[in-house]
């Protein structure tokens, strides 16, 4: 009778608390944050969104993963307490932070803490939507190849880029090539005579939307909520920016780069320091906030890697976003250790180019982060590269490679 009673008991000790929870089959706790989510930034006058995975190890650790083309930006920073999920981007000072409605459903603001007046933006998160933006209309035209592009065009501060685009089916993907960068790995759709192309990549939030009508194109950007700017295009598979090289240079009465910045080590660094005496010099400036300055240094790490023992040194004069010395210590130190960079990085400043300009007086201008120096031997600047065309641009990002592999390779013989 004892041994009755007391299985009885065992059996209501498990039912009850099951019977109270429902007893559901749902995951509960950080396991529920497992699997495909579509996530969609509202931006006021259009939605925003992008496909996301959270993902669990052999460890129990979980991982989040944005998705942009071919690009997967990996999150390992995830933290999910009772109901609220925190999602730290790697490199970039900026976070999500949301709080689960239910299983298939997450809501919060994506925060930029490198600009100022507290920047976030709301967004929603779907969970199992594996499509990007809704397809009402099957694709009634190809937008592949190359389009010559006009941001903000017949206004003052008009600019001009190369849309490199490619179609399969329904689905498209690209960027927009300009003067001063790239933007990065776009994805999307074309919706009827619609392209929706989207990307987040931790710090920036693109949208671009277009209408196509023959061999032309009519469209409005969206940069986050601080920015909206309408742009066209033509087909122009011949049409080519202006040679990077030529952008900024020397001015008349100077023949060298000078300067004395601040280590994030502490101490000043100056081209006259041992290091780099006889040795070919690539001034890398950048700011830690900046995208096209990330793809930039993960090529510049490989390249001095490839080339220190040859006599390259490589230095990176940063101007960064933040009014306080800490926070921009800090995020440089996350940017050194995501990449291993094993070469100086100065605080040189504010993320200005008036600034960046004023800083190096002996340039005419700076016209774009990230803008790299190539210095040989003996001192004699033989190169200055304005903007970078990352590993999302495809044939042009092979092609400055090969092209800067080479010329540095020369400089090291000389």
């Amino acid at each position: 009778m004892q041994n009755s009673l007391t299985d009885r008991s065992l059996f209501f000790a498990v039912l009850i608390p099951c019977f109270l929870a429902s007893c559901s089959p749902e995951p509960a706790g950080p396991e529920r944050a497992i699997g495909a989510w579509r996530i969609e930034y509202d931006l006021g006058e259009a939605k925003l969104p992008y496909q996301a995975q959270i993902m669990k190890d052999e460890l129990g650790q979980l991982t989040f993963y944005a998705q942009n083309g071919e690009e997967r930006i990996r999150a390992e920073k995830l933290n999910i307490s009772r109901d609220s999920i925190r999602i730290q981007m790697p490199i970039f000072n900026t976070e999500l932070k949301g709080v689960f409605t239910n299983d298939s459903l997450f809501e919060g603001r994506f925060h930029d803490y490198s600009r100022k007046g507290m920047y976030s933006i709301p967004f929603q998160a779907f969970k199992g939507e594996t499509h990007r933006f809704d397809h009402k209309r099957a694709a009634e035209v190809d937008v592949s190849g190359k389009w010559e592009v006009y941001f903000s065009p017949g206004s003052d501060h008009e600019y001009e880029a190369i849309g490199e685009f490619r179609q399969e089916g329904d689905l498209a993907y690209g960027t927009f090539l300009t003067t001063t960068g790239d933007y990065r790995y776009l994805e999307g759709n074309v919706n009827g005579h619609r392209l929706n192309l989207s990307c987040f990549d931790g710090a920036h939030v693109f949208l671009f939307k277009g209408t196509i009508n023959g061999d032309t194109i009519q469209g409005d950007f969206w940069s986050g909520t601080h920015w909206r700017e309408n742009w066209q295009g033509w087909r122009n598979q011949e049409y080519e920016l202006p040679d990077p090289d030529s952008l900024t240079f020397l001015k008349e009465g100077y023949d060298n780069v000078e300067f004395s910045f601040p280590s994030i080590d502490g101490g000043e660094v100056t081209l006259e320091d041992p290091r780099f005496r006889n040795k070919v010099v690539i001034v890398q400036l950048m700011g830690s906030w900046c995208p096209n300055c990330m793809d930039e240094t993960a090529y510049l790490v490989s390249l001095h890697n490839k080339f220190a023992t040859e006599g390259l040194e490589v230095v990176s004069l940063a101007f960064e976003k933040s009014d306080n010395a800490e926070t921009n210590i800090r995020s440089l130190e996350r940017l050194r250790e995501h990449f291993s960079i094993p070469y100086p990085i100065l605080i040189a400043g504010n993320a200005s180019k008036k600034e960046a300009a004023k800083k190096l007086p002996m340039l005419n201008h700076v016209l774009s982060f990230p803008t790299t120096i190539f210095i040989d031997r003996d001192g004699e600047v033989r190169r200055i590269h304005t903007g970078f065309s990352g590993p999302g641009t495809g044939e042009y990002y092979q092609e400055f490679v090969q092209k800067t592999d080479d010329f540095v390779l020369r400089l090291l013989l000389e």
